[in-house]
């Protein structure tokens, strides 16, 4: 067995030979760990191995000190042996006040000259004003750099990487932070190295929650096998990516669900946080309630942005996750997305940020210094930069050498360099929130009603307009399809509406669209309503507003609304069906870029957000800077959507959108009431109703079958018999 275990303690010290001498108990335990794919509990190597507890526990750090990593899951009772890949039991979340604030960050990419290290501190602060109660951060180092990559690296190896997080990583006293691995961290298992375990040996602050995935029950109280709510953390993605953002989260939420019979069991989560995919996203989810992607906190570097299967369009920032749980168990979520500036070359510090050092340098070396910060230059750009000779030029570099400063020339290009060092201990300024969340807007949104239709959902558009006002909202905005329109497919010959036309629906709408004292709702017209304009030339929607003060009508399947910094775009478009839900937002978004460039100063300096109905289903993004919520439908199961195979997304929303004082966009937030089951239910009741009120009237309409009297034979005198 000695020879053999040998033989894996070289593996894992990454040597043909080792002088280093193992004790028989610490190969015994290398030994068992190894052959149990890593990892094995306290307990058991106690038993097998005749020791206690703390006894193994000198074992093996007696063997971390001869250079193999092993790692102790504290709270748990399991060793880890070198980089073998972590998978923990779930971590119980406690619940305070029927209300949990959960902060996510992914995608850090520490060690890479592309980080950003500020952004990761506001974070923190961020998080810590708005009253996270935990952070869960997948997916934190760069990882093992290749070759091509080397030059986009500050920090080359495991030991650098681990040493910076613990001397770096931001620090809160109100919370501790949960670190997953992702795919770069994962990069150092080929060596059997783990950085993150390492860190949060280190750091009590920090705790490591293994690797790609991790569950967190949401547990209200102590009692003992409670059904509770489960979030799971996922890392899913590396360095190449689909266009459509949703796609990828999309497939994470499929991958959960193997069987029809995994749906009933007590592990699936309820909410699925995915990262790697470098967007903000919020998702309904079909068999998870509710699905999210986390943007990165990281810039992209030039090796993945030549990659040719690799569509780049991070955002920068991070999650802030609400539930509130009512009594009975049941809870909501509210997902808030924080964006984040970046600042470039993060990592490194700034000759001219020493003010007292920068202040002894001649004008000439300050001006030098300065342009050397930006980038590399010649002698002879420098020279023309400061209007001095290049002699004199050569002069003040070799005294800025002379000061302390690195600075050297490229043999090829000519250029001179500036050498700057990593920034160690990292701080920031703190943020003035009264300044940073300045101004805050809030709104609520609904669409496609189709009132007029048999499978309109009036008392859920009702008990919207309930919340809205319970919730203080004074505007809200209708994406389009206030009405079903005209019979346009024959739904009337389908029995599919009870009301195609015009006059009766204006009057129709005018009763019963929600009027709530304080409210106005902004109006567009969508392609439904539209369809009496096609026959007749008659714009209801336009009507039925003349009619409703409370009715703001914006137009045609689009419309514009301005608040201070924030534009709103209201649209209404034929989407059809995709797979990924982002597909034709994304195209959207696309086509509004094209249009700023062409009217700058419109949009300069504004906060943009489109709204679409049309769709029938739910998503919430951020991409490029711009705000986008494709609307789900207040309209039951139609014929149509069930010949096309489809579930529509059953709901409506609140959302806010927090700008600073300079009217720059700090927080998005969407608050998403699903109603699918209330809506089920209510159709089955209508159909219930449908049911009883035919076989009423069927019976009332059948002849009624008369019972013939038979006649009495009439006595006849009859003659005498002879």
């Amino acid at each position: 067995m000695a020879k053999d275990v040998m033989s894996v303690i070289r593996k894992l010290l990454k040597v043909k030979k080792t002088d280093i001498e193992f004790t028989e108990d610490e190969q015994k335990l290398i030994s068992l760990l190894h052959k149990n794919d890593g990892v094995c509990s306290i307990k058991e190597l106690s038993s097998e191995m005749d020791k206690s507890s703390d006894g193994i526990l000198t074992i093996a750090q007696s063997i971390k000190e001869k250079g193999i990593l092993i790692w102790n899951e504290e709270g748990f009772g399991n060793l880890y042996l070198g980089g073998s890949l972590v998978e923990l039991p779930p971590e119980d979340l406690p619940v305070k006040d029927n209300k949990i604030k959960i902060g996510l960050i992914a995608d850090s990419y520490i060690g890479s000259k592309f980080q950003l290290n500020t952004a990761l501190h506001q974070a923190f602060q961020i998080a810590e004003e708005e009253g996270v109660n935990f952070m869960i951060h997948l997916g934190v180092t760069a990882g093992k750099p290749t070759a091509a990559q080397k030059e986009e690296f500050f920090l080359q190896t495991a030991e650098e990487q681990a040493q910076y997080i613990i001397e770096n990583y931001p620090k809160s006293d109100k919370f501790k932070t949960r670190l997953i691995g992702g795919f770069h961290d994962n990069k150092w298992q080929k060596e059997d190295k783990n950085v993150l375990a390492t860190v949060c040996e280190e750091r009590k602050d920090l705790v490591y929650r293994g690797d790609f995935q991790s569950d967190f029950p949401l547990r209200r109280g102590v009692e003992e096998g409670a059904k509770c709510p489960i979030l799971r953390a996922i890392y899913h993605g590396g360095d190449t990516a689909p266009y459509a953002k949703s796609y990828g989260v999309q497939g994470v939420e499929e991958n959960l669900i193997q069987d029809i019979d995994d749906l009933f069991k007590s592990t699936k989560p309820d909410i699925g946080v995915v990262a790697g995919q470098g967007v903000y996203l919020a998702l309904p989810g079909e068999s998870v309630r509710h699905l999210g992607s986390v943007p990165a906190l990281r810039m992209i570097p030039p090796s993945i942005l030549r990659k040719k299967n690799r569509v780049v369009a991070p955002t920068i920032g991070f999650v802030i996750l609400t539930i509130r749980f009512d009594e009975d168990g049941s809870f909501s979520i509210k997902s808030a997305c924080c964006p984040l500036n970046k600042v470039e070359n993060d990592y490194k510090t700034k000759p001219s940020d020493d003010k007292e050092e920068f202040k002894k340098l001649s004008e000439d070396e300050r001006s030098i210094l300065k342009l050397l910060e930006a980038s590399p230059k010649t002698a002879g750009e420098m020279s023309q930069s400061i209007n001095k000779s290049t002699d004199t030029v050569s002069a003040i570099i070799a005294s800025l050498c002379n000061h302390g400063y690195k600075i050297v020339e490229s043999e090829s290009s000519k250029n001179f360099k500036l050498k700057s060092l990593p920034k160690n201990k990292f701080t920031i300024k703190p943020i003035n929130f009264k300044d940073y969340f300045y101004k805050t807007i809030k709104r609520g949104a609904v669409s496609d009603t189709h009132i007029g239709g048999k499978t309109d959902l009036l008392p859920i558009v009702q008990e919207a307009y309930d919340i809205f006002e319970k919730r203080g909202i004074k505007e809200v905005y209708h994406l389009g399809d206030v009405n079903n329109g005209p019979s346009k497919h024959n739904e009337h010959m389908k029995g599919e509406v009870y009301e195609d036309r015009a006059t009766p629906l204006i009057e129709l709408v005018r009763e019963v669209y929600p009027k709530r004292e304080g409210i106005i709702t902004h109006m567009i017209a969508g392609n439904h309503d539209c369809w009496f304009n096609d026959l007749v030339g008659l714009d209801i929607v336009k009507h039925i507003a003349e009619q409703r003060p409370d009715i703001d009508y914006l137009g045609m399947c689009e419309g514009e609304t301005k608040d201070g910094s924030v534009t709103t775009l209201m649209k209404h478009y034929d989407w059809g069906g995709n797979y990924a839900r982002t597909y034709k937002p994304q195209a959207v978004i696309e086509t509004l870029l094209k249009e700023v460039s062409k009217e700058l100063s419109r949009f300069r300096g504004k906060n943009i957000i489109i709204l679409s109905g049309g769709g029938h289903v739910y998503c919430s993004m951020i991409l490029k800077g711009v705000m986008f919520i494709l609307m789900p439908c207040l309209q039951g199961k139609t014929g149509f959507v069930n010949r096309m195979g489809k579930i529509s997304d059953v709901g409506f929303l609140i959302y806010s959108i927090t700008c600073s004082k300079s009217g720059e966009l700090t927080k998005f937030s969407v608050e998403y009431f699903d109603r699918i089951a209330a809506a089920r239910l209510l159709e089955r009741k209508r159909s219930s109703n449908e049911k009883r009120r035919n076989a009423s009237i069927k019976e009332k309409k059948a002849p009624k079958t008369k019972k013939i009297k038979k006649d009495k034979p009439v006595e006849t005198e009859q003659e005498p018999k002879e």
